[in-house]
């Protein structure tokens, strides 16, 4: 499992709660589409996910809705119960606690991530994961989280926050990871390819030599395939030829060097296998749309932001 494991540690999910409450009576909220992967969890009461063209989806207590790809939706109290934008719905209940028996306890909130990075796996995933998660303690390291997510939201304390965020940064790992677990080798998709042989030695030596030169023999021979037979297994589970793929994790590479980092371009494009800090430059534009001193400067002024 090495190529998930350096996956997970470069597209870092940093979680956000954007919904805490306790809600009775009619209620509803709409998600317009983000940039992120937004989960939504029914502590106690039950729940309906809507979705365009979809039926309704009853959450219970101890289920779990992700939407990877961060597609719109509601969540009401009934299957055709009114939505209202998120934003008012947080203005009136965000924090709230109905004292109502009957009432719904709900924690909903976002993974934010290297989106370009993460493609791969996410689109691999339905738009909606519903999983059973439970409430008894013991239950998986999933439910166990949950559980210790929704205390920390519930009970005020020092370094809630820095706990929150490292709970839900696991909450995403386990979801992963259970995720890879039962994917069916059948599958043929980015899943199944980090758990295949050949394809997860493939992934993994370009995880860890993004600065080497790799051609499609080499990475062939790597894995002990022909050069046909790699091309065609890594493009049909990955989802992309291996030299866009190995591309696309460089662009990661590079991005976070620039978010983290003082290094030169020059030094950057050593470190993700390219001679010249123009060709760097080129691929970066060309990958993430903005050149790499533009990246760096707004990341530096998204980190000034958060530190006011």
């Amino acid at each position: 499992m090495h190529a998930l494991n350096d996956w997970l540690k470069a597209v870092r999910a940093d979680g956000l709660v954007l919904v805490r409450t306790r809600v009775a009576g009619p209620w509803g909220f709409a998600v317009e589409p983000r940039d992120a992967v937004v989960f939504h969890f029914v502590a106690e009461g039950r729940a309906f996910v809507r979705q365009p063209g979809t039926e309704s989806l009853e959450l219970r207590a101890g289920e779990l809705v992700l939407f990877p790809r961060g597609s719109g939706h509601e969540v009401a109290y009934s299957p055709r119960g009114k939505a209202i934008p998120l934003e008012a719905f947080l203005a009136k209940r965000d924090g709230v606690v109905d004292r109502n028996p009957k009432a719904v306890t709900l924690i909903c909130g976002q993974f934010d991530m290297d989106q370009q990075l993460a493609l791969p796996a996410l689109r691999a995933l339905p738009q909606a994961v519903s999983l059973r998660a439970g409430t008894e303690p013991g239950c998986s390291p999933l439910s166990d989280t949950l559980r210790m997510l929704r205390n920390e939201v519930e009970t005020p304390n020092f370094g809630n926050q820095i706990v929150v965020r490292n709970l839900l940064s696991s909450l995403f790992v386990f979801f992963m990871r259970d995720w890879a677990d039962t994917t069916s080798p059948a599958a043929n998709d980015w899943f199944s390819a980090v758990r295949s042989p050949h394809m997860a030695r493939a992934l993994a030596s370009m995880h860890e030599a993004p600065e080497r030169a790799w051609t499609l023999e080499e990475l062939a021979q790597e894995v002990g395939l022909s050069r046909a037979a790699f091309a065609r297994n890594f493009s049909a589970s990955v989802g992309e030829p291996p030299h866009s793929y190995l591309t696309r994790w460089r662009m990661g590479v590079a991005a976070r060097l620039l978010e983290e980092t003082d290094l030169r371009l020059i030094e950057i494009a050593s470190r993700v296998g390219y001679r010249s800090e123009f060709s760097f430059s080129r691929a970066f534009k060309s990958a993430r749309g903005t050149s790499p001193t533009q990246y760096r400067r707004a990341a530096s002024n998204r980190a000034g932001s958060l530190r006011i």
